[in-house]
């Protein structure tokens, strides 16, 4: 790092000193696609464009160099388009052999498909305690605590532990609308929805431990312990591997437009 930052002024420096004594554009500019090409051998490849791209805008007279820049730009370009494209693959084959798990459903005023896992469905689920996961064609994940018993506990979070570690959903309130209550039948049940990183975290640790035992812990005015079935850490293991695909597939969609159009308008 400190010899980055040493090479970084240099270049600054010796940028300075030449517009001081007065040195070509060409000259100027060969010193900022020194700094590029090292950048580049760091694996710094945003910045390495950037001063690539600098180049052009600072010293318009340094054709040659401008050219050269222009030509490392394109090939960058190539190569992380011909990247995104092998990602599409790979995320599409993983997504073809997922979604025979899941059962899709899309309410009428819903945006997005929501992919639910087979084994997790409500007909299959609705009188058992148990940790869900799902998610929508995004790739968007929700972890979600289910109780079912005789006695409410009002849960607002649950602890997932394995053999080494513990790790946490964030609390929800017992108001909010991601806290639900129902009886059926004189029994009582409680699902609580999570979302974002902390409850990401939790399907993660899930997922990378699915072969292991799990205990999850629902704690509010009373706790619940329960340990996960395994076809459940299967599903959420699925679920996982489906969010990611369906995450690089839409990133990698995304950065094919944009790079295609860098690589038009510099062609």
């Amino acid at each position: 790092m400190k010899q980055h930052l040493f090479s970084s002024a240099w270049i600054v420096i010796t940028l300075l000193l030449f517009a001081a004594c007065g040195a070509s554009q060409a000259d100027l500019a060969k010193l900022r696609f020194q700094k590029a090409t090292s950048l580049l051998e760091k694996g710094d490849t945003l910045n390495a464009l950037a001063s690539l791209d600098s180049i052009t805008k600072l010293f318009p007279t340094a054709k040659g160099e401008i050219k050269q820049a222009n030509d490392i730009s394109l090939r960058i370009y190539h190569s992380e388009l011909l990247k995104a494209k092998e990602n599409i693959i790979v995320a599409t084959t993983t997504i073809r052999r997922l979604l025979p798990e899941f059962k899709a459903e899309k309410g009428e005023f819903e945006k997005y498909i929501t992919y639910i896992p087979n084994r997790q469905v409500f007909d299959k689920s609705w009188s058992r305690s148990f940790i869900q996961v799902y998610l929508n064609e995004k790739g968007d994940l929700t972890l979600a605590s289910n109780y079912y018993g005789e006695q409410w506990i009002d849960h607002t979070f649950i602890t997932l532990s394995t053999e080494s570690t513990s790790v946490n959903s964030d609390p929800v309130a017992l108001d909010n609308f991601n806290c639900h209550h129902s009886e059926f039948g004189g029994s009582k049940w409680e699902k609580v929805s999570y979302r974002g990183k902390q409850a990401e975290l939790v399907i993660a640790t899930i997922a990378a431990n699915y072969e292991h035992k799990l205990k999850a812990t629902f704690k509010g005015k009373s706790s619940y312990i329960m340990w996960l079935e395994d076809y459940d850490k299967k599903s959420i293991q699925f679920a996982w591997e489906l969010a990611q695909a369906l995450k690089l597939k839409r990133k990698s969609e995304l950065s094919i437009a944009t790079l295609e159009h860098k690589i038009k308008a510099r062609s």
